[in-house]
Parts: structure tokens; sequence; C-alpha cells
């Protein structure tokens, strides 16, 4: 499942003003003899529309996003519609006349902007989303983009699934958190319903088994769900409002799916197929694939069960015992919204955000009170409609834990940058799955398994060495690479990338060999696969020294053992995945601070589909996608005890509460780029001192600030640096700054700061804090000047309030040479003249700049047919020579690290952005 396609925004970057120069376009470059550098005012320039050109739009299904307020948001202000924004601790009331009126004012003025263009809408939103989807012409979206009513014009894109802890995170047992904190497991999350976006659940799972559903007898109770009068589940909630959800009927393939398999546990259960069914021809849908919100492979029920899981579950694998688990909040219920889809074309299929954007609509009517969302998105905007649909949800003061993506180690690789948004990391925590390679030299290497069986004294072969005949990679151990002659009865050395982790495993058994060594070429996560023959998971770099060692002498014999035989000591935990996505965020300049904490992510173990594992219900799992439903589940946690909270109050009790991540020898990590604030904390989270809060208004006022024009100018503008976060960035330092805070008291008393920024002075005003009652609110403001940290790239530090609790935020910081505006143009009728820009010097010393140009436009006209793909001229393919001058700087085209490729098909030239696979039940791809 990937993206397969770009998001172009509105031409000019949601209405924001773009820059035409008639002569040269201008890029500041240093020549100077020791590098300086320079960056764009962060105004603005995390939008991934800015440059977006007509030419973009394709024919196709687009997202068309109004300027004005959804009803989430709506405060009030036009004639004769009431507000319709829920008041602080409520939810969102869809049946109430105000949203009744204004449902239909929204879907009026859509209707009337897609007619103006010959549209009709396909689907409506008005509660996550002010807009519409629909079939558009390339004309038509054009047109669309350029007109005053519109926000944002983008294509429904397709994204990807990003993939016990409970003990490690302090919450079982008579000293736990929900025996201590929360009043026993039986009260942990009680009265608040999470909301899973994803591939569906597994009805038959444990982990989700309930009681069967009844009317009402008497008065409703807080935490007990009963079926309405018209067929529906309700269910007071904690915070006084009802959950009110459907269980939704299969169609098609998934008609077994009658609508009667919702309980006391999942309370909720819809399905959103219609990009799926448009855009997936049946014979390309995966077989076992249902129309339904039953869940195929098996990623919709792992997130589910890892959130709010049963307690007190078994999990049996293969017949052996894991052990008890439960999710992390198990007395929250759950209700799904299956986004995801299964075929047999990783080219189609995946995650639509037009489906996500109707799942985010339907589940703020419904009532819930978290969403988790481990579905990939981009890394370089806060203004995709699935953001702007979260700003809605988390307006109607809904907590939402995204996942932030699995392809670290490579910095900047991080998703979902919106600050409305909570994003996670993923981290290790200690394990005993593990097994040993023994290698008769004496050495032992160490790795992850769960073998049932143990293998003795074998001979071991590469797999490069074992290849069948004709056979492409055959070190992936890939089907059908493998010869049978060079295998049997020998250990294979795999190497992990591409081919599904288990196929690998299955194709060595299929060839005759009796046990698998699978190495990490470079260091990633280590995988508790359930794999068909005794195999090890090894790591880098031990697993570079093992493949060696074999690889250089063939009379080695192995033997693969249970348990961690090496005598080392247990690696440190929590570490930072090496697939986790890292910061900085592309968006907004860099002065928003993501990831923002991080969870456990590496070999969780929960609850899977059966019908995509054959048979299993309990499996393990690694990746970004198992880290946020920990945090969704903490989020249920917190509301559960304090519903009144918002969901900016809930993120800073978890940021700012979090304790630092560990290096590979053991040292502190405070890379906040690596894992946010750090590792969350049970132990502090509700019982945080002070809260950095936001809401509404401020995120507008951010928006408003990034040059976006909401239709809310009565919301002011906003850096992005002064959005009231419990984290601080600054892209691009020059001179002296100053950032804005504000602080709310849940414990009173005097609080005073501590930084901890090597190289940078910084002063905090008032330098104490003294609140006097639970509520009041403090400004404050940080004054930061360079003193001698290295220019051009971020140095990383904190800042604590110490008093009656300890609150401390990440700070990252990049001072730069210069600051400019992020374009410039000037026009001259002869192609020839001067201009005048303006620039923020952040040195004293004087900054030699450059100019550089894009080369002229050379034009080749080309006639073809669509056909294969073929390196050379023929009736469908053409290779033209580009001669480039010696000493040329090169650009490159689109998003820095993105992969491309061109080519020529039916609709003509286009650009594909391709995506990485993320994980799956015994899959691959994660850090590879």
């Amino acid at each position: 499942m990937k993206s397969t396609g770009k998001s172009p925004l509105r031409a000019g970057g949601l209405r924001k003003a773009a820059a035409l120069a008639v002569g040269l376009p201008l890029i500041l470059s240093s020549l100077a003899a020791g590098p300086a550098s320079a960056a764009p005012d962060g105004q603005g320039a995390g939008n991934a529309s800015s440059a977006t050109s007509d030419s973009q739009f394709k024919d196709g299904r687009y997202i068309v996003v109004l300027a004005g307020p959804a009803a989430a948001a709506y405060e009030g202000g036009a004639a004769g519609l009431g507000a319709t924004k829920p008041q602080q601790g409520r939810k969102l009331d869809a049946a109430s006349p105000n949203f009744k009126a204004y449902d239909a004012h929204l879907r009026n003025q859509q209707r009337d902007v897609a007619a103006a263009q010959g549209v009709t809408p396909a689907k409506q939103y008005t509660a996550a989303l002010n807009g519409f989807t629909a079939e558009l012409t390339a004309t038509q979206a054009v047109a669309l983009s350029k007109d005053s009513r519109v926000l944002v014009v983008a294509p429904d894109v397709e994204n990807k699934p990003d993939y016990t802890t409970t003990d490690f995170l302090k919450l079982t047992g008579p000293d736990g958190v929900w025996a201590t904190q929360l009043g026993g497991e039986a009260n942990a999350g009680k009265g608040v319903v999470v909301g899973v976006i994803d591939s569906g659940y597994a009805p038959d799972n444990p982990f989700l088994q309930g009681e069967a559903l009844k009317p009402l007898q008497g008065a409703a109770l807080v935490g007990v769900p009963y079926r309405t009068g018209d067929g529906k589940i309700a269910m007071l909630k904690a915070d006084g409002t009802t959950f009110e959800g459907e269980c939704q009927k299969g169609q098609g393939t998934g008609a077994a799916f009658d609508g009667s398999l919702c309980n006391s546990k999942v309370i909720g259960a819809r399905y959103f197929a219609d990009s799926f069914l448009q855009y997936v021809p049946p014979e390309n849908r995966a077989p076992e694939e249902q129309i339904s919100p039953v869940d195929v492979g098996s990623h919709g029920t792992h997130t589910a069960t890892t959130a709010a899981g049963n307690a007190n579950i078994e999990q049996v694998i293969d017949g052996a015992s894991f052990g008890t688990s439960s999710g992390i909040a198990p007395a929250a219920k759950v209700s799904v919204y299956k986004v995801c889809w299964e075929d047999t074309n990783p080219d189609t299929g995946g995650c639509y955000s037009s489906a996500s954007v109707e799942a985010v609509d339907a589940a703020i009517k419904d009532g819930v009170d978290v969403l988790n969302y481990s579905i990939s998105g981009n890394n370089n905007s806060t203004t995709d409609p699935v953001a702007l649909a979260f700003l809605n949800a988390a307006a109607a003061g809904i907590f939402v834990s995204a996942s932030a993506g699995n392809s670290g180690p490579t910095a900047s690789t991080v998703n979902h940058a919106s600050p409305w948004l909570t994003t996670v990391a993923a981290s290790t925590f200690p394990s005993d799955l593990q097994g040993t390679v023994k290698v008769s030299d004496g050495s032992l290497y160490r790795g992850a398994s769960i073998m049932k069986s143990e293998v003795a004294d074998k001979t071991v072969v590469l797999a490069a060495a074992a290849a069948a005949t004709g056979a492409a990679n055959p070190n992936l151990c890939g089907p059908g690479t493998l010869d049978a002659t060079k295998v049997a009865g020998k250990v294979v050395v795999c190497d992990r990338g591409v081919v599904s982790r288990t196929a690998k495993s299955q194709e060595v058994l299929d060839k005759g060999g009796v046990g698998m060594i699978l190495v990490n070429l470079t260091s990633s996560s280590e995988d508790a696969d359930n794999h068909v023959i005794p195999t090890v998971h090894v790591n880098a770099p031990k697993s570079l020294e093992l493949k060696s060692k074999l690889e250089a002498n063939p009379a080695l014999t192995v033997s693969l053992v249970k348990g961690d035989l090496t005598g080392l000591p247990p690696a440190p935990a929590p570490q930072i995945a090496g697939f986790s996505s890292r910061g900085p965020t592309l968006a907004s300049g860099g002065d928003l601070l993501k990831p923002d904490i991080s969870a456990p992510g590496v070999n969780v173990l929960a609850g899977v589909s059966t019908i995509g594992n054959h048979g299993d219900q309990f499996g393990f799992m690694s990746g970004t996608s198992m880290a946020a439903p920990h945090i969704a589940g903490f989020g249920a946690l917190v509301l559960g005890k304090q519903p009144k909270w918002t969901p900016a109050m809930v993120k800073s009790a978890m940021m700012t509460t979090a304790y630092p991540l560990v290096n590979a020898d053991g040292s502190p990590n405070t890379d906040p780029f690596q894992g946010g604030a750090g590792h969350v904390d049970s132990t502090r989270v509700l019982d945080p001192g002070l809260v950095y809060d936001s809401g509404i208004q401020d995120w507008l006022g951010f928006l408003n600030g990034q040059g976006v024009e909401t239709g809310t100018p009565q919301a002011g503008s906003i850096a992005a640096r002064d959005l009231n976060l419990p984290s601080i960035a600054l892209g691009s330092l020059v001179g002296e700054v100053q950032v804005k805070r504000k602080l709310t008291a849940l414990v009173p008393g005097m609080y005073r700061p501590e930084v901890n920024m090597p190289g940078f002075n910084v002063t905090v005003e008032p330098n104490a804090l003294n609140f006097a009652k639970v509520g009041q609110t403090r400004e404050v403001i940080v004054t930061i000047r360079n003193v001698s940290a290295p220019v051009g790239k971020f140095s990383t530090g904190s800042l604590t309030w110490k008093g009656p609790r300890t609150v401390t935020s990440p700070v990252a910081i990049r001072p730069v040479d210069a600051q400019i505006a992020p374009s410039f143009s000037f026009s001259s009728a002869t192609g020839s003249g001067s201009g005048t820009m303006e620039l923020v010097s952040g040195s004293d010393s004087p900054i030699a700049v450059g100019v550089e140009g894009l080369a002229p436009l050379s034009q080749t006209a080309i006639t073809k047919t669509p056909g294969g793909y073929a390196p050379t001229n023929d009736a469908h393919n053409a290779l033209l020579q580009v001669k480039v001058p010696a000493g040329a700087t090169f650009c490159p085209p689109g998003h820095p690290g993105a992969v491309q490729r061109r080519r020529l098909g039916h609709g003509g030239l286009r650009t594909e952005r391709l995506g990485r696979p993320d994980p799956h039940p015994g899959g691959d791809g994660v850090g590879q």
C-alpha cells in the first residue's frame, strides 16, 4: 500500500501569494570561503502547494475543500446560523437545530461551487471538512483551484498503514497505574470511545469480544452501551455526552457481516469503500477482502487491540502461550472505521484520503473521544485534506494520535506535521523473545526469535550462493529464487528487505532448508515473526560480522537455539527504532517540532485477523503504526479520568512528563528529532502540574500566519514558533528572536525556569511563575540568541519549569547566517533590469551572495503511442540527450529524498512519487 500521487493543492499555495519572476529565478547562495547558510522566512514555507501549476492537475477524483469553517469549528457569525462548535468538554451535536441548519447551508454552498464548473459532488462533508469529493477533469480542477471560495483542490490519493507492553509501561499489578491512579483495570478508560481509522477489525478476536447489546433499561450508565430504538448503539460517556454509532452491514463479499456482531466492546463498525470499489476492479481485489468492517490484513485489529483491547487475554501462537496481556485502556470502547483495503496490485488499493476524510467526519458525528490514525501522510504540509479534517476533529474535542512513519533513520521523513495532532515515534522495550546463532568456532550471535524447535550443527549457505538459475536478487530469498540442490538440509542466510520476512523462510523451507538466519544490512528492528522454520533475526552490525565470517569459511556449521546464550547484558531500552521516521519536519520552515513523543513499536504482540494469519488470533508487528495506538490508549486513560481536558492538554501532559530514550550504549538520547519529548511515562501523565493549552482559534491563527486564507480573519495571525505547543522549534534563528508561550496551572505554586541550550543565550521572562489557583494562565516570553552554536544545523536542548511538579519541553534551534523572503520577483519589459530584496543578517560579518538560475528551456516535439517501456527509440518510447555544461549546479526535481519515475502512458507524461512498503504481518520494508 503506498501513495501513488502528488497532491497539487490550490495553485499558488492555498491562495497564498506566489511570486512570478520575469527574469532568472534567484537563489541565495554563499560564496564565502566558510559555508554560510540562509533559510527562507518560516511563514508559509511548509505548504507543499506553493509551487503548484495548472499543468499538475490531471483528470481524476479530487477532494475540494471550501474556505469556510466546518461545523466542528463554526463559532457563529453568518446571518441566521447559530454556532455549532462544541463547548470545551463537549462533543459535536449532529442532531441539534444549529447543526442541521449549518449542515444544509454548507451543502448548498458546496453544490453551488461545484455547479459553477458543471460538477456534481460524489460525497459531501460538513463536520470534519467543509468540502466534497468529485470526479474532475483537469480543466475543472484548475478552475476550482482559482475559485475564491475554494481553499484546497487535492487528488484523492492512496496512503499506507505505518506497522506485552503493559508491564513495561507500568500499567499492571497492584502498584501499576491502573490500580493506583485509575481504580483498577475495569475503570481504565471507562466511559471513553477510541475510534480506529484503519483496515477494520476481527469480530472473533478475544481482545474485542463483549456481551450482546440490549435496549436501555432505566437510566443510562457511564460506560454501558445499549441498543437504541432505531437499532443503533449508544453509550453515555465520561464527559456527559452520548456516543451513537452504527454496526454497518457488509455488501458483496462482505455480506456475511450482517450488523449483529458489534457488542459491548466494539460499539461502532463502519467502512468506506467507494474509492476502492471505483478504482480497483473485482479481479484485482484480494480474494480474501470483504466489503464490510471485517479486517483481512490484521493492521486494524492490531492497532485497535493495542489501544483498547480487553484485559487479561491469553495470547497463543501455534500452540505456544505468550502469557496474558491487555490493551492500554482495557475499559474503553472501540469504534471501527475501515478505510484500508487489500488487493493484488501494489500500485492500487490502500487507504484513500477521501475515505479517511469521510471516516473522520463520521467519527465526529458519532462522538468518539480519541482517534488513532496509523496511516502514512506527507512530510511537508499541515494542510492536506486529512490534516484539515483532523483539525476539526480536535476542535470538536477529539484527541488524535498519528504514526510518525517508517522511513527512518533518514532525516526529515516524519509524517503528520500538523500541530493539532500528536505524532508518535516508535521505540523498543525489553524482550525475552530471542534466539542464538551458535557457530562451530565458538562465537555466538543473538537475535529475535520465537522458534518452536531448534537446529543443531548444520551446514550453512549464503542465499546469494544458492541462487536458482536466472534468479534476480537471490540474497533476498524471494519466492522461486533459491536452488533446492544447494539449500536442502542447510541453514540459509537471507538478507532483509523488499520481500516479506515470512515469505523468505517459506522459500527456504520449500527448497528443503532447515533453518534461516535473517540479517539486517543496516541497523533496524529485530522482528519475532512466526516463521515456518527455526529462524533468528540478527541486527547490524553483528549481522554483518556473522555474514562475513560464514562467507569466508564454508566449513563452519551453525546451530539455532532458543534464548540468549551470549551472556551479554540486555540491550538498553527504550531505544528509538531504526525505522522510525525522523525530524526535522519540512513544514512551516522548521518552526514546528516533530515527532511529539515515542511509545513501544517494535515486536508488539496484539490481536490479528485469522483470515490473513493462517488461523492465528495473535501476532507480532513492528512500526510506528504500533506506537501510535499506545498513545491513543493513553489518551483514553487520561480522558476517562479528566474528561474535560482538551486534546492539547492531553498532548501537553504526555510530552512534558516524558522521560528520555537511551542510545545503544545506554546513555540518554535527548534528540527530539528522533523521539520527540521522549518516552511516554504512565506514572506521571495524569499529574503534569502545568499544561500548554491551545484550541481552534490558535490553530486558525497559525494557518492564517502560514498564508492560508481560512475565512476566519478574526483568529488573527500567529507565527508557527508562537503557537502554544509543549515544544519550541526555530528553523531559522537570525539575531535575537522572542518566542511566546502560555502555561495553565493544574497544580498551583511557584515554578521557575531552567534552560539547557549550550551555545545559546536564553532568557525567560518572567523568571518565576506563581500560580495561586488551578486554571490560572500566565504568559512568558523566551528570548533566544546564538552565542557559539554551529550555524546551519540544529542544536537541541530543553526548557524545564520546576516547582510542585517538573514540566519539561524539548527545544530545537537552527542558527543561520541570513534569512530571506520565501519568494522575490520583479518585472521587466525588456527582459533585463534589477530589483531589491530584503535580507536579514544573522552575522556581524559581510555575507557574500551569488545568483543562480535555471538553464534555458529546451523543447522537443514527440509523438508516441501508448505501449510497454523499453530503453530505446520506438513507437512508444523516446530517448533524449541533454547536455549539461561543466560546473552547472543541479536542482533535483520534486521533493528532496523522493524517488521519482517518469513514464509515458495513456495519460501522457506523468511523474509519480514512489512510496515505501510498510510493515504487515510477516512483512518487510521497515527502514530498508
